[in-house]
């Protein structure tokens, strides 16, 4: 292992060894990320040589792969829009699929009439939260979050990325916001919906990320459901939810909504592959106790 390529070559092998899937991509990734440089430079330089001090640092970094041990979490770091977000085995690694439910909160943003209120539950690393602070249309971000680790790295993320500043509580889904009169416009979550029977058969790298962000109970739902309740006690009358869902979740997340009669104009949005990702549901006009004076306001399934 004396020249980059060299180094691909020889990651390669060993992540071929352990079962990771496109070892010579992932091997790529991971060189480019340790030696701090974009992988098409690393490309373009394949044949330049390595410091012993680069040398040790790409095999340490290796071996941490070899265990299986996601390279977000090996390098400490996940892209995620325009962000580039601290990450660790307290939260977990944001997906392309939330980047999806990002832009769908966009355009629902781009639709308010008025300046809006947004609120991130279960926030994780701040990746929602974050990138939603930047929209024109916002003018306060709360994110909530049960870990105090997680919130700790999110409001790092926070600071690093200089955002519009977003309030971090802590609290179990919307609990720190019940006793408050509604206040928001939007409620975006990706909550925990694995199966709880599915944990053991996820691949090697989930298990290194933390089963609380993960576990969504017997049918996937343990959170989904009280946070929709919840959210109606939140919500402004016509604000709207956002929930990021198993693939096979749509049926179940939309008929748990209507059933809780607080929701109108259910709809689900697929991502790319044509799954369905995201619910969306609108909070009916119909007055609460949280309701304040003077503010009311995909495909449907």
């Amino acid at each position: 292992m004396k020249t980059i390529e060299e180094a691909i070559q020889a990651a390669s092998r060993c992540l071929l060894e352990v079962g990771v899937e496109n070892p010579r991509l992932e091997s790529e990734f991971l060189v480019a990320a340790c030696l701090k440089v974009p992988r098409t430079q690393l490309i373009l330089n394949r044949h330049q040589r390595l410091t012993a001090e680069k040398i040790r640092a790409v095999q340490n970094w290796l071996n941490e792969r070899q265990q299986r041990k996601p390279l977000a979490y090996v390098s400490g770091e996940q892209p995620f829009r325009d962000l580039c977000l601290k990450v660790s085995p307290a939260v977990l690694i944001p997906r392309p699929e939330t980047e999806l439910l990002v832009e769908q909160a966009c355009r629902m943003l781009d639709r308010l009439p008025q300046p809006a209120v947004v609120v991130d539950v279960g926030t994780g690393s701040g990746a929602i939260a974050i990138s939603l602070s930047a929209h024109s249309n916002v003018v306060r971000v709360i994110a909530i979050d049960i870990s105090k680790e997680a919130l700790r790295i999110a409001r790092t993320n926070g600071k690093e990325n200089r955002r519009v500043s977003v309030e971090w509580l802590e609290g179990d889904l919307l609990t720190p916001l019940l006793k408050q009169p509604a206040c928001a416009d939007l409620i975006v979550a990706n909550l925990p919906y694995v199966r709880s029977e599915e944990m053991i058969t996820l691949e090697p790298e989930l298990h290194w990320e933390p089963a609380i962000a993960l576990d969504g109970g017997k049918d996937g739902l343990r959170f989904i459901e009280p946070c929709a309740r919840q959210a109606a006690e939140v919500l402004r009358s016509g604000g709207y939810l956002l929930l990021e869902i198993g693939a096979d979740q749509a049926l179940p997340v939309a008929a748990l909504l209507q059933r809780q009669s607080h929701w109108t104009d259910v709809q689900v949005f697929c991502d790319f592959a044509g799954l369905p990702r995201i619910v969306q549901a609108r909070r009916s006009a119909a007055k609460t106790l949280a309701d304040p004076p003077g503010r009311s306001g995909g495909k449907g399934i």
